[in-house]
């Protein structure tokens, strides 16, 4: 296996290689190149910084001696945007590397570079990045998802008080009394004519004589 089949594809990532030596920015660039990387080059600190500000990479490779920007320096500016940056350095020494280290960054090597190394750190560093932004990513979801279960909440309310509002409607004008006892009526009873003693006289016609005679003197 060839030292670029062990490595992942590098389709979709771009990398920033800042170095003076026009010898080993070609050598890195186009080994990058061949894994599937975008690369950026740039020969000074001022075209390091410009490529980083408008082509955004994932990882930078930064030379620390440049001819005009100390590469701590840029390491430094670079870390304020949360740059992951790999620096390179031909007069490593133990105080710098924990220097670079303390400034943010991702490893410190040393020249000539073990290219499947540097490769490897590259790749770490991109899991990194990865994980970094699948973090923000689940954080700007969790508003998301407070705000959908406060709308739930806040629909349930609303049907909950107008369920209750309907009954109240439906009730008024409707409420039901009993209704209140009615007395019996008591029937007058009934009138006893009294006995007709006279009867009608008619003319012509002849009274009948009384049953009691009355006597003659």
């Amino acid at each position: 296996m060839s030292d670029l089949e062990q490595f992942a594809s590098g389709h979709g990532r771009r990398i920033l290689i800042v170095d003076d030596d026009e010898a080993v920015l070609k050598g890195l660039s186009d080994y990058f190149a061949r894994l599937g990387y975008e690369v950026v080059r740039a020969a000074t600190g001022e075209q390091g910084l410009a490529g980083f500000q408008s082509q955004e990479p994932d990882v930078t490779i930064l030379d620390l001696r440049l001819p005009d920007i100390d590469g701590m320096k840029i390491l430094e500016i670079m870390r304020r945007k949360r740059a992951l940056v790999i620096l390179l350095t031909g007069y490593g020494d133990i105080a710098t590397a924990v220097r670079a280290m303390q400034l943010g960054a991702e490893n410190f090597l040393t020249k000539p570079v073990d290219l499947p190394h540097l490769v490897a750190t590259v790749e770490r560093a991109i899991e990194k990045l990865d994980l970094r932004r699948e973090n923000v990513r689940l954080r700007e979801m969790i508003p998301t998802t407070r705000r959908k279960v406060l709308q739930v909440v806040a629909a349930l309310v609303l049907i909950a008080a107008a369920l209750l509002v309907g009954r109240f409607v439906g009730n008024v004008g409707t409420t039901y009394s009993e209704p209140p006892a009615i007395a019996p009526v008591r029937s007058a009873a009934p009138r006893s004519e009294p006995a007709r003693t006279d009867t009608m006289r008619l003319p012509g016609l002849a009274q009948p004589a009384s049953s009691t005679a009355v006597p003659r003197r």
